[in-house]
């Protein structure tokens, strides 16, 4: 019994670590802070806590352009009231997701 047990409880912590594609999420806040990395920011989605212990995620970018153009799509969709979707890694850094693409959604 106890065998069974462990299986199914490193099932779960396996799975919560999957990466996978999220959609049609509300934005409560976006936060550009100063970091050695000007590609980071970071997103809160009070809907969608995560295994690493909160609803923070965080995008990095290859280039500047690419993270203004992540972050202007993130912000838009805060200042409009849209939603958005992304891929989330899996990844945790701290408390943090990481996310990787990023749009706009209804």
């Amino acid at each position: 019994m106890k065998h069974y047990f462990f299986i199914i409880i490193l099932s779960f912590t396996v799975t919560s670590f999957a990466a996978e594609d999220v959609h049609g999420l509300t934005v409560d806040y976006v936060y550009q802070f100063d970091h050695s990395n000007s590609t980071v920011f970071d997103i809160n989605i009070p809907s969608r806590p995560h295994s690493c212990g909160s609803t923070l995620y965080r995008s990095y970018s290859g280039s500047d352009a690419i993270a203004s153009r992540k972050f202007s799509l993130v912000l838009t969709a805060f200042t409009s009231g849209k939603k958005i979707s992304f891929h989330d890694t899996g990844v945790c850094e701290g408390s943090r997701v990481k996310v990787s693409w990023i749009r706009i959604t209804n």
